[in-house]
C-alpha cells in the first residue's frame, strides 16, 4: 500500500514538473517572440572582438562607441563620436565626445583624423582606434545617421534649446527640409533644425559643434527620461530600424534597465578641452585638434571609473579643512 502510494506521488511529482515546465518555456517563447518583435527591426552586424584590442573590462561598467555618421549610408566617416559609459546599477550615464578632427593613430594606416577610422574600416576599425588610443574596453557600437536622427526627434516632439542670432542663420543655411527657424534665443526645434544646429561649425570650430551635438543628444536623452516605461515598446519599434548596433537583445535590454531607474545622473566631456593643452590648426596638410593622448586616456579613465571630473583631473584631494593632502603632510610634519 505504502509502495504504491509513493509511486503516484512520484507519477504527480513528474507530471506537475512537466506541466511546469511547459509552462515556463512557453513564458520564455512569447517573451523571445515579443523581444524579437520589437527589436527584429534593428540593423544587425557582427564585429571580431578579437580584432577590436579591447583591454580588460573593470568596474561593472558598459563602455560603448556611438557613432554619427553624416552620410546616406552608414558607410561615411563619423562626424559625431563619443564614449558613452553605462553604469546600471548606480544609474549613470556618462557622454564624452572626441572631436572628430582629433589626431590619432590608426591601426595600419598611420596618423590622421580619428573620423577617417570609421571610413577605412567600418565600426570595427573605428571601434579599434578608440580603444587603441584610449586604452578602452569597448566591444560593441552603435552608430546613427544624423538624417535619421531628425525623425527620432521629431518623434519625441522636438527640443528647446538656447539658440543665437549666428547659430539661427547658419541652421537655416544648411537646413535639409521643413520650415526654417524664424527667431533666435530660447526657441523650439524640430528634428531637421536641431539636426542642422548640431553641424553647425563655420561660426567657431569642432569643439562648439562637438557641445552642440551633445546637447541636442542631452535634450533627446532628457526626453527618453520623461516617458511612462510602458511606452518603451512603441518607441523601441518605432526606432529600431533607424539603429546599426552590434548589440544583441540581451544586450539590450541589460543597458535598457537603466530607463526603469527614477534617479538617472547624465555627465558629459568633450575632447579637446579647456583643461588639456592642445593646438588646433592646419597640421601635415589639414586641419588638426594635437593633444596629449596618453593624458587624455588618463582624464577619461578617472572620469569613467573613479567620478573625476576633467576640471578636478590632477588636483590634489581636499581634507575637511579645504587643504589638499600634500599640504596637510606639511604641516604635520612642521608640528
Amino acid at each position: 500500500m505504502q509502495d504504491e502510494r509513493k509511486k503516484q506521488l512520484k507519477k504527480l511529482y513528474f507530471k506537475t514538473l512537466g506541466i511546469t515546465l511547459a509552462v515556463c518555456f512557453a513564458v520564455i517563447g512569447a517573451g523571445m517572440g515579443v523581444l524579437h518583435y520589437y527589436l527584429g527591426d534593428i540593423v544587425r552586424t557582427y564585429v571580431d572582438e578579437s580584432k577590436l584590442s579591447a583591454n580588460e573590462s573593470e568596474g561593472g561598467i558598459i563602455n560603448l562607441a556611438f557613432f554619427g555618421i553624416d552620410s546616406e549610408s552608414t558607410q561615411g566617416r563619423s562626424d559625431a563620436i563619443l564614449v558613452v559609459s553605462v553604469d546600471v546599477k548606480d544609474a549613470t550615464v556618462k557622454m564624452v565626445s572626441i572631436a572628430r578632427d582629433t589626431y590619432v593613430t590608426i591601426p595600419d594606416y598611420g596618423n590622421t583624423k580619428i573620423n577617417h577610422a570609421y571610413a577605412y574600416g567600418g565600426p570595427e576599425l573605428a571601434i579599434r582606434t578608440l580603444n587603441e588610443n584610449f586604452h578602452l574596453d569597448i566591444t560593441d557600437y552603435v552608430a546613427v545617421n544624423f538624417d535619421q536622427l531628425a525623425d527620432v526627434i521629431d518623434a519625441f516632439g522636438g527640443i528647446d534649446l538656447e539658440i543665437t542670432e549666428a547659430e539661427r542663420v547658419q541652421i537655416n543655411a544648411y537646413l535639409l527640409s521643413g520650415e526654417p527657424l524664424r527667431t533666435s534665443g530660447y526657441v523650439h526645434l524640430n528634428g531637421p533644425q536641431a539636426v542642422s544646429y548640431a553641424r553647425i561649425r563655420k561660426i567657431d570650430n569642432d569643439n562648439g559643434r562637438t557641445e552642440r551635438q551633445r546637447k541636442v543628444l542631452t535634450c533627446l536623452f532628457e526626453k527618453i527620461t520623461q516617458i511612462s516605461p510602458t511606452q518603451y515598446p512603441s518607441y523601441v519599434k518605432q526606432f529600431a530600424p533607424l539603429v546599426e548596433t552590434s548589440l544583441g537583445n540581451d544586450e539590450i535590454l541589460a543597458i535598457g534597465a537603466i530607463g526603469l531607474k527614477s534617479n538617472i545622473r547624465l555627465e558629459q566631456g568633450a575632447f579637446p578641452n579647456e583643461y588639456i593643452q592642445y593646438q588646433g590648426g592646419t597640421f601635415y596638410g589639414a586641419w588638426h585638434y594635437i593633444y596629449d593622448i596618453e593624458q587624455a586616456a588618463d582624464m577619461l579613465h578617472q572620469f569613467i571609473y573613479e567620478d573625476i571630473p576633467f576640471s578636478e583631473y590632477g588636483k590634489e584631494p581636499e581634507t575637511e579643512e579645504g587643504q589638499s593632502e600634500e599640504d596637510t603632510q606639511t604641516a604635520s610634519n612642521n608640528d
